[in-house]
């Protein structure tokens, strides 16, 4: 399972700037047992979910347990959000007090790989279904033995090298030769898989990247960028790893009354004005639709149908690619991605249930795009 979603869409996967996502329109804590393999005794939703997030007042993150809980509650379930508080530590309590307070699934958000099998024990003690979103397991013993507990539901998550090495080709595309990154701190995840993207693609174009600035929060972006537009003046442009630093990028050009092209993943509202008039000439986005996902294959199970391969094993679908937010379509993006939501509750209550199959979930990422949406 772990490579199908590789097998299926090659062609799809090629494209550089693709939206994965479904048709609609449009949270702290620390708590949630029960339940079993199909979660039985409850009408379709009306479940009692929790799920975790790395951290609180983080734009990235907020919006991804915002859309956990939205998601949840449109099916008819109530949510709670637990706040890990960026320490592993508090993560592990996290998962302990979910699983002895009452929950009948969880929505896990992995940003601590050393916890996974603590996270798989406890569930299959406890008999509480589970799925792993954004921040997934990538090691392939770890996936075997996720794959062996009855009640994991899935993984679903973005390919973020892809994200860097896209923000590389553009900048390319547009002449631009050098450039720095500036971004959360080493060990993260997803920013180190966008910096190598990024940084592979761009100097195999035959870029060159200047320096990496990497901050402990989004707090520091204006400081460290002051640091890396000070050190490297000639730069052409910047890669911004999210939003909330490229916001800081703005604020350091600004104070050294310089001009650099801004790129950025993670596109967040503060960037969607900037985008428009040209002072972030890239961004991407869409990336919150793997919370969604992640939130209909917990739906499914709990329903008492769970979403299986043709191996027989729960989905992991790490190839979801964010797409281009420009300044044609940044008033599109804001409306269903930052103020709304990429579906809407008749559109999940559609993907939950009998009929529902792994197929079901490939064609609609395959299909579905920015432009379908606002269409609807």
């Amino acid at each position: 399972m772990k490579k199908l979603m590789k097998n299926v869409l090659p062609g799809v996967l090629a494209c550089s700037l693709i939206l994965f996502s479904f048709t609609g329109c449009g949270a702290g804590g620390n708590e949630a047992s029960g339940g079993g393999e199909k979660s039985g005794g409850a009408a379709k939703g009306e479940f009692a979910v929790s799920g975790n997030i790395w951290g609180q007042g983080v734009n990235a993150l907020d919006v991804i347990a915002g859309e956990a809980q939205y998601v949840n509650e449109s099916l008819g379930n109530s949510f709670k959000i637990y706040n890990d508080n960026f320490t592993a530590d508090t993560q592990a309590s996290n998962i302990q007090n979910m699983a002895s307070s009452g929950t009948q699934g969880m929505m896990i958000f992995g940003s601590v790989p050393t916890l996974y099998q603590t996270l798989s024990s406890t569930c299959e003690k406890a008999k509480i279904p589970f799925v792993i979103f954004d921040q997934i397991p990538t090691d392939e013993k770890i996936l075997d033995k996720l794959e062996q507990n009855a009640f994991y539901a899935g993984s679903v998550g973005t390919d973020n090298y892809s994200a860097g090495a896209n923000a590389a080709r553009k900048m390319q595309e547009n002449g631009i030769e050098s450039a720095f990154i500036l971004g959360g701190a080493v060990g993260d995840p997803v920013h180190d898989a966008r910096v190598k993207g990024f940084t592979e693609t761009f100097e195999k174009g035959g870029g060159k990247v200047l320096a990496a600035g990497r901050c402990d929060s989004p707090s520091d972006a204006a400081t460290k960028g002051d640091d890396l537009v000070s050190a490297n003046p000639s730069s052409q442009g910047i890669y911004a790893l999210t939003g909330d630093y490229a916001i800081g990028a703005i604020t350091a050009l600004s104070n050294h009354n310089k001009e650099m092209a801004i790129y950025c993943s993670d596109t967040t509202e503060e960037c969607i004005s900037y985008i428009q008039d040209g002072t972030i000439v890239y961004g991407d986005g869409g990336s919150k639709i793997v919370t969604t996902l992640a939130a209909l294959l917990l739906n499914n199970y709990l329903n008492g149908n769970a979403i299986k391969g043709d191996d027989g094993v729960a989905p992991y679908f790490n190839t979801i690619v964010p797409f281009e937010v420009n300044a044609d379509n940044a008033s599109l993006y804001s409306e269903y991605f930052l103020k709304g939501h990429p579906m809407n509750a008749d559109a999940l209550k559609g993907l939950v249930g009998e009929g529902v199959t792994y197929q079901t979930f490939i064609d609609f990422i395959i299909n579905y795009n920015l432009e379908e949406i606002a269409s609807k």
